[in-house]
């Protein structure tokens, strides 16, 4: 991207001393030349003028680049703290989904014996999650705003409400119940969150990491 701006900005140069050099060539020759007396000297100052005209637009197309390449390295430096985020949920998630396995193993070598209304954490990461969650959601909606781009509001989006759906019924159900819930609902309730989260990460995990590393200049 940047190398591809880089060469815009050249192009733009050359074209701009191309147009200027010759409308002052055109404009000396049959205006300036054919009524001075030192033609040399009027010759000049037409390209003393010209060079003049040529810096001042330089000028301006520089201070333009700079804005413009100052604006992709916030967005750069954004994203990159953006895409650490997603990191941390992506990596609550893959907890909470290999809960029920971690979970299972432990009652396992507990010969089946657990507690009434253990939950093996599952409520505690579910928590994690959802704040994971809302930190990401909240930085793209921030840099929609900031910077006036939403192309990444209607997968983000998506992405919110389908993680919502999977994790809001196990919460839901738990307050319900005002944490009065057996350890067969909770592991019943990790079971099916493996399933879920696994078909989400496959669904759209490329999607988010792609679309997310777009936004990075190296």
């Amino acid at each position: 991207m940047k190398k591809t701006h880089n060469m815009n900005l050249l192009f733009k140069m050359i074209l701009m001393f191309i147009l200027i050099f010759t409308a002052i060539w055109l404009f000396a020759t049959y205006k300036i030349l054919p009524l001075a007396t030192d033609s040399g000297a009027a010759l000049a100052s037409c390209l003393s003028a010209s060079a003049t005209i040529f810096a001042a637009i330089v000028a301006y197309l520089l201070l333009d680049n700079w804005k413009i390449q100052h604006k992709y390295q916030l967005t750069s430096t954004y994203f990159q703290k953006t895409f650490n985020s997603y990191v941390e949920l992506n990596e609550s998630l893959f907890r909470l989904q290999n809960h029920y396995d971690s979970w299972s193993e432990e009652i396992y070598r507990e010969h089946g014996e657990i507690d009434d209304y253990e939950d093996g954490g599952l409520i505690s990461k579910i928590g994690i999650t959802r704040d994971k969650l809302k930190n990401f959601v909240d930085r793209i909606e921030a840099y929609s705003l900031i910077f006036k781009d939403d192309g990444l509001n209607t997968l983000i989006s998506e992405v919110d409400s389908k993680l919502k759906k999977i994790l809001c019924p196990v919460m839901d159900e738990y307050h319900a119940m005002e944490g009065q819930i057996d350890s067969r609902a909770h592991l019943r309730n990790s079971e099916s969150l493996k399933k879920e989260l696994t078909k989400f990460l496959v669904d759209y995990d490329k999607k988010i990491k792609e679309q997310l590393a777009s936004k990075i200049v190296f």
